[in-house]
């Protein structure tokens, strides 16, 4: 379909001049753009921006004329054709590879994406439209050339590049006087505005202008040639001192603004790394918590059995020796509540001993309390440490005791049983003076 079309054009291109032939394939490339037939407009434009082949551009014998249809065009078509071209190149590579795969094919998607972030549709444009005549391109072709490159490429060296050699080449006149006598059967003033200085007229100076505008306050930034930007505005000759004021200040705010962007990066990478700090300092130290808690644990419970053991023997041996000190007193009394002989010839002995021996077992019951009580707090403490558990299981015993003390039945009962106990330890303490006294 592409051949055939190509061929129709190139035929109907020898009865058509080039600047109707480019007027015709604009509107029919717009209104497929327009309905986003992407693939169909870059194939309706291509037949006028294809160099045709020496045979089919043969005349009388002479093969050296053989140039795009677009080249020959009006300057006014020329520019509409070649911006209308870039734009639709840049929707092309917005399309991204897996769209750009279903509608053109992955090879010729990544040819023309290629093509336009490295550059190669700007020596395109200037080999195929202008000649090879760089200085030659429409300012407004110059212009979108470059905003494209600027969107696309990550590196805008080769778009300073071009700029430059235009900026530098702008308004020579053409040397070659073939290719005038050539093109002087054309339109001889849009010939003379393209071939000779750009600046002749108010919208060719003001398109100068954008381009010096696009070159010192875009290109050059993001190559960090801020100093050649500010050099190039004060010795421009096409800006006048109120633009150059402009210009400059505009230079000096996006370098303002690039320098505050970069220190809020880099406070941001830094509340980022001491962020990240925090985080590994708090799991080291909930790391290191549980290392020294699980040490903890294990000697813990050893300990628990051992301060157990030891309570536990305490408190025997306290009730006998408490036992004993009754037994001992009761037994030094006769019924009738009179010394015996026995107990009158041994008290006269021991009185001496039993004044000092006397308060020893109540100090030593008064020791082992404290004792006790206080290897019962330790031993809570180290229980509720251990096992929090423990702490509540204790107090729902206690209430529990409480709760069975409020009821008087319980209390009458604890009563009796406590009664029955005394009397059978008096009755044994009195079995014993008697034994004692015997």
């Amino acid at each position: 379909m592409t051949d055939s079309m190509s061929s129709h054009t190139q035929v109907s291109s020898t009865a058509t001049s080039p600047t109707k032939l480019c007027s015709r394939t604009y509107k029919t490339a717009s209104q497929l753009f327009l309905t986003r037939r992407l693939p169909e407009s870059l194939a309706n434009l291509r037949p006028i921006l294809t160099v045709p082949s020496p045979e089919d551009s043969q005349t009388n014998g002479d093969h050296s004329a053989a140039v795009a249809p677009i080249a020959n065009a009006s300057s006014t078509w020329r520019i509409k054709v070649w911006n209308f071209y870039i734009t639709l190149l840049s929707a092309i590579v917005e399309l991204g590879p897996e769209e750009g795969k279903n509608q053109l094919g992955q090879k010729e998607w990544k040819q023309m994406a290629t093509q336009v972030r490295e550059g190669g549709i700007w020596e395109d444009v200037v080999q195929i439209g202008y000649r090879g005549r760089e200085g030659s391109v429409d300012a407004e072709v110059v212009y979108v050339l470059a905003t494209l490159i600027l969107n696309h490429s990550s590196s805008q060296s080769l778009n300073q590049q071009r700029l430059e050699t235009y900026l530098s080449s702008y308004g020579q006149p053409n040397l070659d006087l073939a290719d005038r006598l050539q093109n002087a059967s054309g339109d001889f003033q849009q010939q003379r505005i393209s071939a000779t200085s750009g600046a002749d007229t108010p919208k060719d100076l003001a398109a100068r202008v954008r381009i010096i505008e696009l070159f010192t306050l875009h290109v050059l930034p993001r190559n960090e040639e801020w100093e050649y930007a500010r050099e190039f505005i004060n010795l421009s000759e096409v800006l006048d001192e109120e633009r150059k004021e402009l210009f400059l200040q505009t230079l000096e705010g996006l370098k303002e603004e690039k320098e505050r962007g970069e220190l809020r990066a880099a406070e941001l990478q830094r509340a980022k790394d001491a962020e990240l700090e925090r985080r590994r300092d708090e799991e080291r130290q909930r790391a290191e918590e549980e290392a020294s808690a699980a040490a903890r644990q294990q000697p813990t419970n050893g300990h628990k059995r051992n301060t157990s053991e030891v309570d536990y023997g305490i408190e025997k041996g306290s009730p006998r020796s408490g036992s004993k000190g009754k037994a001992s007193r009761s037994a030094d009394k006769s019924p009738n509540g009179k010394a015996t002989p026995r107990t009158a010839l041994s008290s006269s002995s021991s009185k001496n001993s039993k004044k000092p021996v006397k308060p020893e077992p109540r100090a030593s019951q008064v020791r082992a309390v404290a004792l006790g009580i206080r290897n019962l707090f330790k031993n809570l403490i180290q229980n509720i440490s251990g096992n929090p558990m423990s702490l509540a299981r204790t107090l729902l015993f206690l209430l529990g005791i409480l709760m069975a003390f409020s009821r008087q039945d319980i209390r009458e009962r604890v009563r009796k049983v406590t009664g029955s106990a005394w009397q059978k330890v008096k009755g044994t303490v009195g079995m014993g003076v008697k034994v004692s006294y015997i």
